[in-house]
């Protein structure tokens, strides 16, 4: 008797299993198929020669460019903790540092003098270098290098 039973449930099992594979196999694949009733909606018209567009993008990416470079770039020789907590990346821990390293070697010589600070790393110095800038002071005049 109870095998009898265990066979039974185990056809009704089978049976529901076959009918609900067999139910998802008749869903539609893409959404578009499942609603055939209603129209497309219209798109704008895209342009043929997409060569068109090129400058268009060209001279946004060099506005940007030239925004860029106007923006004041920080002097690590003189920039405070505060200008230097604006940069991308650094906080007070690292501004201190920076401002640590530069008392205790007389300033930085180059750009590339940050990677010195503990906590600067390729992907952060990569972040900030092209916002900062040093100046070297020398007997004449004062000169700016940038990176």
């Amino acid at each position: 008797m109870v095998k009898s039973f265990l066979f039974k449930v185990g056809l009704l099992v089978v049976a529901m299993g076959v009918s609900f594979w067999a139910i998802a196999d008749d869903r539609p694949k893409a959404p578009s198929a499942a609603i055939m009733d209603e129209p497309l909606a219209e798109r704008p018209p895209r342009p043929s020669d997409s060569s068109q567009e090129t400058p268009k993008i060209h001279e946004g990416v060099s506005q940007t460019r030239g925004i860029q470079q106007d923006q004041h770039l920080v002097d690590l020789n003189q920039a405070s903790a505060e200008e230097l907590e604006a940069l991308p990346g650094i906080g007070a821990v690292l501004a201190q540092r920076v401002i640590a390293l530069r008392t205790s070697t007389g300033g930085f010589r180059a750009v590339e003098d940050l990677r010195e600070v503990k906590g600067i790393g390729v992907k952060k110095f990569n972040r900030v270098k092209s916002l900062v800038t040093v100046s070297i002071s020398g007997p004449q005049e004062t000169k700016q290098r940038e990176l």
